[in-house]
Formats: structure tokens, sequence, C-alpha cells
């Protein structure tokens, strides 16, 4: 599984000076361009990082690991983890000289010296494992949303990233956004008046991925390019199935928390972001039968939070998934066009009391648009002031510049840990069918005492 670097001697063999031959013009030419030659190879090709990289590794580099890949091949690449030689071997094969494991802690062992940070993009359950191993480790790392599928696991998270000191940063990439800033200074503008409710809808996940079940699925031989014991990552023993990788183990309560914790801890930035809503006094939630061990294939929920200062209480409304065929989306959003709805898989809305902001995607990475369009132009052409700070570079750029200036990036565990169990406190809803009034010391909701089975993974085998 290791590419084994070639061994280099310590010394070389000395020869007695020579006299240097004569060089012409044209071979002083081709030896130039020889030089320059080797210092384009790609950075990741070099036998050495540049003062200017950090030195990665990552850990899940099929799907979205292989995305962040792609991307940052401006880093140097210490090595690579994943427990599915088949879902890694485009990668492996891009990089070829990247030393790869199935086993992270091998790598972490082998490593250890050369490693500035740790991409995380495995399944959801096995964040909490790994991100904890990195950090015990003295290892920054990049942990995809969502943080975890558990509170109990996101609080441990945030005290470990406190405790070990290292940047760590949650993959809300919308976070870092510039839209996202231009969203929160028209509603600081008060270009929609106070904001009073928000509607978020998702089409996640689709018919053709989605699985229920009142049992575990039936066994299935083990496929020889997977681990299959390291990928349940102390999760309870279950027999192998296909039914549960690649991806669709986000419909399974063991690995995942549905669509609110696939897409809506992204939208939830939002709503925090440019309303500083906090934690709410009561989550309600309407999914239909679909099964103890798997998540609905589509639910209605209701958020309530308090008045903040001079702001208004704030109702977040969500819908998700398909129902009879159709996107779960609200029926009617006030002001929004009803054809502008019906076109908008995902989105969001920020109900003010004389306007509407709506957002057609899951991150705020376009910029909103102002219904009625009347007050949209007279803000468009007398913007707000640009009160927030503007991340240059983009969200692993945040990451990555936070590491070298010793400061927290801007989705630390500190806001990222508390900002999924909000959304978690949805999947709750969902799994007990009852209200969930949250008390944030204890853990516990009150009159509900089936959720204190919910808050942290069942017991595993490791």
């Amino acid at each position: 599984m290791v590419n084994s670097p070639q061994r280099i001697p310590l010394s070389m063999p000395t020869f007695a000076p020579a006299r240097p031959p004569r060089i012409t013009r044209r071979q002083a030419l081709q030896s130039a361009l020889v030089g320059a030659g080797a210092l384009l190879l790609p950075r990741r090709l070099r036998a050495a990082p540049a003062p200017d990289q950090l030195q990665l590794a990552f850990i899940g580099v099929g799907g979205r690991g292989a995305a962040a890949i792609r991307a940052l091949t401006d880093q140097h690449y210490v090595a690579f983890a994943d427990v599915d030689d088949t879902r890694a071997a485009r990668t492996y094969s891009a990089f070829q000289d990247v030393p790869r494991y199935r086993d992270f802690r091998r790598m972490l062992d082998r490593h250890a010296g050369k490693i500035d940070g740790v991409v995380i993009s495995t399944p959801d359950h096995s964040h909490y494992s790994v991100a904890m191993a990195c950090m015990a480790a003295g290892k920054h790392v990049y942990i995809e949303k969502p943080l975890a599928p558990t509170p109990w696991e996101c609080r441990e998270l945030e005290k470990a990233a406190e405790r070990h000191r290292v940047k760590a940063q949650l993959g809300i990439q919308g976070h870092s956004a510039e839209a996202l800033r231009v969203l929160r200074e028209w509603i600081d503008a008060g270009a929609a008046g106070p904001i009073e409710s928000v509607y978020l809808w998702t089409s996640r996940i689709p018919p053709h991925r989605y699985i229920g079940s009142d049992s575990l699925a039936p066994a299935e031989p083990v496929p020889d390019t997977l681990d299959w014991d390291l990928w349940l990552a102390g999760r309870p023993h279950r027999p192998y199935s296909s039914q549960y990788v690649p991806f669709v183990w986000r419909n399974w309560w063991d690995f995942g928390s549905g669509a609110i914790g696939d897409i809506g801890v992204h939208m939830f930035d939002a709503v925090e972001f440019a309303l500083n809503v906090g934690f709410p006094t009561l989550v309600e939630a309407e999914a239909p039968e679909n099964g103890r061990f798997t998540t609905p294939p589509w639910s209605r929920a209701r958020w309530s939070f308090l008045a903040r200062g001079t702001r208004p209480p704030v109702t977040v409304h969500w819908f998700n998934g398909t129902r009879d065929g159709q996107v779960f989306r609200p029926r009617e959003v006030p002001r929004i066009p009803q054809a502008v709805l019906s076109a908008t898989d995902n989105g969001m809305a920020f109900i003010g009391r004389e306007g509407t902001l709506f957002v057609p995607d899951i991150r705020v990475e376009s910029r909103p648009r102002l219904y009625p369009l009347a007050r949209e132009r007279d803000i468009v052409a007398t913007p707000p002031a640009r009160t927030l700070e503007r991340i240059k570079g983009g969200h692993m750029q945040d990451w990555f510049d936070a590491i070298r200036e010793d400061r927290e990036p801007g989705a630390h565990l500190g806001y990222g840990g508390p900002l999924t169990e909000v959304a978690l406190l949805g999947a709750l809803a969902q799994r007990t069918g009852k209200p969930i009034r949250w008390n944030r010391t204890t853990m516990t909701a009150a009159g509900v005492p089936e959720v204190d089975a919910l808050i942290r993974p069942p017991p595993g085998h490791g």
C-alpha cells in the first residue's frame, strides 16, 4: 500500500576536478531552458515542499476528498489514506507519487513529523474518530460538514481543538463567500426590514439514492478492495452491504443524519451568520414513518429562536426531500413569485416586514434577490457600506492563512460545533416525533427521555 521513496546515499564518491569543457552559446541556452523546465515541475512532484507550501495529508480521497485534492495542487501532498481502493483509484492514479494507506493511523505514525494539516473527507460517522486522532497528534484539521452526526461528538471535537491548540475548520464553504457578507450587510441595513422568519428547502436526498428500512441491510460479501471494519470506524458491527456504500450511508442513522446533516448545516450557517440567532427554544418536525434505522424521504421542521436586542424572534421553516414525486418545498413564500419558487430545488428566503431576500442555492454563493424588485433596484443603485471583511482565496485558503498566522479560521469549531448541534436538533425531532426543548447544559430534551440514547453514538466495537 505504501510507495517507498528511493533511498539516496548519504555521501557521494569524490573525484579529482577536471578542466571544464568549453560551452558554446547554443549549449548554454539549451542548459538554461532545461533548468527552467525543472523549476516548472508541478509542486507536488518536487522532493521537498517550497517554503510557502503547507504539507497536507488527506483522509478520504474519493468523492468530496478527490475534489479537494484536485483543487489544492499548489500545496505539498505528504500522504493519502482511504479504506476503499475502488473509490480512491482515480486519485491514486492521478497522484502516483504520493504514498497511500488504508489505515489513516499508520499514515499518521509514518509521516507525523512531515504533516502540517489533514483534510478529512470521510463519511460523517467517522469524522469523530479520525479528527480526534489527528488533533491528538497535533495536526491542524479541515473537517467536511457536518462536524459529526451527534451533539455529543460535536461537543467533544470542539473541546479537543481547544485542548490541542490546533486550527480546525468546518467545511461549510459558503461561510467564506462574499455573497454571504452581502446578505448580512443588506439585512443590517434594513433592506427587507426586521427579519421575522426564514424558509429553507432542499431536494436532498433524491429518490434514486434513497433507502428506507426497518431492518439492517442484507449481508453481502465484502469487496477485496474495501476494509469494512475500518469503514465502520467504531460504530456497531453489521455485515457489509452495498446499501451502505458509497454515499447511501447518509440515509442510515448510525452513519449520517439525512438531509439536515448534509445540507442543513450549510443553510443554518447562513441563518446564524446573517442573524445571530443562537440556540432555539423549540424544535418541531413532521416526517413519515420510514423505519427505525433510516432517515425519512421528506420532512418538515421548525426552529423557534428568541428576540435578540432590537431584533424580533425568528422562526426557521425547513423542507427537504421528495414527496409524491415532487420536490418537497414550501407551497408559497411571501413576495417570491410562484414561478421562481417552483423552479428552485434548493433555496433560502429571509422574510422581513418590508421585503424578502431570496437565495437560490444552499450556501449563499450568489448575490441575494430582493422582492419586491423595486426595493432591489434601490439597494443596488445605492448599496450599503461594506462593513464585513472579505475572505481572500476562499474557505480552504482561510484555513491555510489561519495556520500560518496563528489565528482562528472563520468556521472554527467554536462556531461550527454549536452550528451543527442546532441543525441536529431537527434530526432529534424527526427521530422521536416529539417537540425538542433543548437544555444545552445537561444535553437533554424536556419530556423526551428517548433523546438520551440519541445524543451520542451507539456503543461499538472500538
